[in-house]
């Protein structure tokens, strides 16, 4: 014969599976719900811009095409690009003169480029 107590135990362990069912079909049907809803509707998708960073690049492909490896890392090197405050131009710098630069807050490093 079963004990009572064992009824018990088992019939908890059935309402908390029904209940674990339960809200797990709910939150399963709200997330398709809301991916169907979605789905095929074109939204304003905001890009990361790159026309500001074209000064940037363009220093870029201009130290590696120099035959340097340029790297957004801090490295010891000879040429630094230096962008000054409130500027889009990139200038090429020596690494003292843009620490100097950089102390005195006129600016800060974009990238270090050195040789490979």
């Amino acid at each position: 014969m079963i004990s009572t107590s064992l009824v018990f135990v088992a019939a908890r362990a059935v309402r908390r599976l029904a209940l674990l069912c339960a809200v797990a079909l709910i939150l399963g049907y709200v997330a398709i719900s809301s991916f169907s809803s979605r789905y095929g509707t074109s939204s304003s998708i905001v890009l990361d811009s790159k026309s500001a960073e074209t000064a940037l690049s363009t220093a870029v492909s201009a130290q590696e095409s120099a035959g340097l490896s340029c790297s957004d890392k801090p490295t010891l090197t000879d040429v630094v690009l230096f962008q000054r405050d409130g500027r889009r131009d990139v200038s090429v710098l020596t690494l003292d003169q843009a620490i100097k630069a950089t102390s005195a807050h006129e600016g800060w490093i974009r990238r270090y480029c050195s040789a490979p």
